[in-house]
């Protein structure tokens, strides 16, 4: 496939998921945290009456238990999640303690500190509801923040019940700007490199969001060697930019240099975050 000496992504999926993962190649790799990915966008399904020890259905059962009610119930419970929240990252999860990840300690039965984060829900929707008894199985359409472990959303949803619940199914549908019917399957991004095509997006694409500055020729070089930027190498710049946020500065010819954090509005200065 690529011939590019860097690959990575930005931000990992379940090994149990589906859907939108966003691949990082070459200098891409290096803004990997400055990618845009506010919201993430999943559906999925979660099974009512059944609670396992990884939060999924590919867990040890540890509970077993029946839901009599009905959809509306679930969606009120849905409903009462949206907001601001803190969740503590499942073990069955790839946050790491140590260095390792959590799910490396949990396949041996080990449970480490955990430190719980702030993330939110910004929507949580059903979209169906099926079967009754010890058994339901339900789909939902959820927006949240990064972070978010949607495999904890489905447990809650079994203690609100009281029924205990485990996630089924998850496909991630879309990351900040990225969309997955936008997206390539593996084997036609590796067809595509076959036949020497690039199926790639560029660095414009993927820091767009970032308002920009336009450096001077004459400063290029000094930007690509890490320097601060002053007005006398401004070409021109985005307007409402304010202090401390952080910038992409370009070529006259677009093409990507560095992410910029702004010093001063006027005399404009900002100093390097990220060289590519």
């Amino acid at each position: 496939m690529s011939r590019a000496r860097k690959v990575g992504h930005a931000g990992t999926l379940d090994p149990m998921a589906s859907g939108l993962l966003i691949i990082l190649v070459g200098k891409a790799t290096k803004l990997a945290a400055y990618i845009p990915g506010d919201p993430k966008v999943y559906e999925g399904s979660i099974c009512l009456g059944v609670s396992t020890d990884s939060m999924d259905m590919e867990g040890k059962v540890v509970f077993s238990g029946r839901f009599d009610g009905g959809p509306e119930e679930v969606k009120a419970a849905m409903l009462s999640l949206q907001g601001e929240m803190e969740q503590l990252p499942p073990m069955y999860s790839a946050a790491k303690y140590r260095g390792k990840p959590l799910y490396s300690y949990a396949r041996r039965g080990e449970v480490v500190p955990r430190r719980a984060r702030k993330v939110s829900v910004y929507r949580a929707d059903m979209t169906s509801f099926r079967g009754d008894g010890s058994r339901v199985e339900c789909d939902f359409l959820i927006s949240c923040s990064p972070g978010f472990y949607v495999r904890d959303f489905a447990a809650r949803i079994g203690e609100l019940l009281g029924c205990g619940a485990a996630l089924s199914r998850l496909r991630r549908l879309s990351s900040g700007p990225f969309l997955v019917h936008d997206a390539l399957p593996l084997h036609e991004v590796a067809e595509r490199y076959a036949r020497g095509e690039t199926p790639v997006l560029g660095l414009d694409f993927a820091l767009q969001g970032y308002k920009r500055v336009t450096v001077k020729e004459e400063g290029i070089v000094a930007v690509r060697n890490g320097a601060a930027m002053g007005e006398n190498a401004v070409l021109e710049r985005d307007e409402g930019v304010g202090i401390g946020e952080t910038v992409a500065v370009m070529t006259p010819g677009r093409e990507i240099l560095a992410l910029h954090q702004e010093v001063e509005v006027s005399p404009y200065s900002s100093r390097p975050r990220r060289v590519l």
